[in-house]
């Protein structure tokens, strides 16, 4: 039985809006301080001179732009994990709910059968009524890309997991998400303190 929890597809579209949020808030974020031409207030800042204001106000946004890309960090991370977690632990549910055999002489006999004699088995498992027949020789169907033999399953079998089935072929692979972790750089680079400063005014 598979949960009534998110599915893959759900899954996906959920870290692909926190990935955005995120992203978008730092830029933002980076964007506004871009955009401010003064130090942020302070003792004796009136006594500073233009240079002296600018360096400050520089050091300031520096601080600031660091400050919101580590939190971005963090919160990237940490929806990461939410992300890889949530596809473990869906994609347990759906191998188990699709793939997962008992009884291991009919898993045996449905490895051996020839792709002819896997249909057999289906018909056999469909007019017995024998859901694990059934599933046995869906697997080997599966393993070996019968579309056909899959289609009649879901035909006779179990109409439910066509639907399941589709899901589990959007299940993104393990190293799709390690590359997600390694290209975090891409996403949420250092910022550059001379990106912070505003342009400098037109003049005429």
């Amino acid at each position: 039985m598979v949960s009534e929890g998110k599915t893959i597809p759900e899954i996906r579209e959920s870290f692909g809006r926190a990935q955005t949020e995120i992203v978008h808030g730092h830029k933002d974020a980076l964007e506004g301080m871009r955009g401010e031409r003064e130090p942020e207030a302070g003792a004796y800042l009136d006594r500073l001179s233009d240079e002296q204001r600018m360096d400050l106000m520089r050091e300031q946004k520096t601080e600031r732009a660091r400050e919101s890309h580590g939190a971005a960090l963090v919160a990237y991370t940490e929806a990461l994990d939410r992300y890889a977690g949530d596809l473990s632990r869906r994609t347990d549910e759906l191998r188990g709910r699709l793939f997962k055999v008992e009884d291991a002489g009919a898993l045996s006999r449905a490895a051996l059968a020839t792709d002819t004699e896997i249909g057999t088995l289906l018909e056999m498992a469909a007019h017995a009524g024998n859901a694990e027949l059934g599933r046995a020789a869906f697997v080997a169907a599966e393993q070996r890309g019968l579309g056909d033999l899959m289609a009649r399953y879901f035909d006779r079998l179990d109409p439910e997991a066509r639907t399941l089935y589709a899901e589990w072929t959007e299940i993104p692979p393990a190293e799709a998400v390690e590359r997600q972790r390694e290209n975090v750089g891409v996403l949420l680079p250092e910022p550059n303190p001379a990106g912070l400063m505003p342009f400098a005014r037109a003049t005429t």
